[in-house]
């Protein structure tokens, strides 16, 4: 592992809680990152770790991060430097308190996964449109009421999970030819037939 990033894990080691369940810290470092052939750190995961909204700050200099997994954490928001994991491609952030994105994400020029699904979501927020790789999002189990309309703007989303929501309507109208892969909204209050929609009958799931 370069020296950097050793640095940096020794850092973010020191601002996770001292008491965790099962393994010891080191012991979890161990078992949470995976090293490309470089030594640089590209895999976290910080799940179900107690951080009680608070961002390791040390995470932001990880700069050669693909995957992190920090769900489970009771994180109230995402800072605005989330924008400098500019490798990032997977972000899991379901469990938290999460009910707004910053403007940055849209500055994620790698991410294609972003998991926001059982936080407190009440509408989509605009700015998922603008990122310009992201090509699944999950709101699962959030109280998604509006704002769907977002998800359609975008020029990249194929797969659409919107499972147990309250909403009570889709802009199915909105669906253009190909553009969708595949689309959860069960459990909803849907009024709107999608079965009306040729473009989507075998989309959902």
């Amino acid at each position: 592992m370069e020296k950097t990033d050793s640095t940096i894990i020794q850092k973010l080691n020191d601002q996770l809680p001292m008491s965790l369940d099962r393994v010891e810290r080191m012991v979890w470092f161990l078992k949470g990152y995976q090293l490309n052939d470089l030594g640089q750190l590209t895999h976290l995961n910080i799940p179900n770790y107690r951080l009680k909204g608070r961002w390791p700050r040390e995470l932001f200099k990880l700069e050669h991060l693909e995957y992190l997994d920090i769900q489970g954490n009771d994180l109230t928001s995402l800072p605005e430097e989330i924008s400098a994991l500019k490798n990032l491609k997977y972000l899991d952030l379901r469990h938290n308190k999460l009910a707004a994105l910053p403007d940055s994400i849209a500055q994620l020029p790698a991410l294609e996964k972003l998991y926001l699904g059982d936080n407190k979501f009440e509408k989509i927020p605009s700015i998922i449109a603008d990122c310009p790789a992201l090509w699944l999002i999950d709101f699962n189990d959030n109280q998604v009421i509006g704002g769907c309309e977002h998800l359609l703007d975008s020029k990249t989303i194929k797969n659409i999970y919107l499972k147990n929501n309250q909403l009570r309507s889709f802009p199915f109208h909105l669906i253009k030819e190909k553009q969708i892969e595949e689309m959860n909204i069960r459990e909803n209050k849907i009024g709107n037939n999608p079965e009306e929609n040729h473009l989507i009958k075998n989309l959902l799931i």
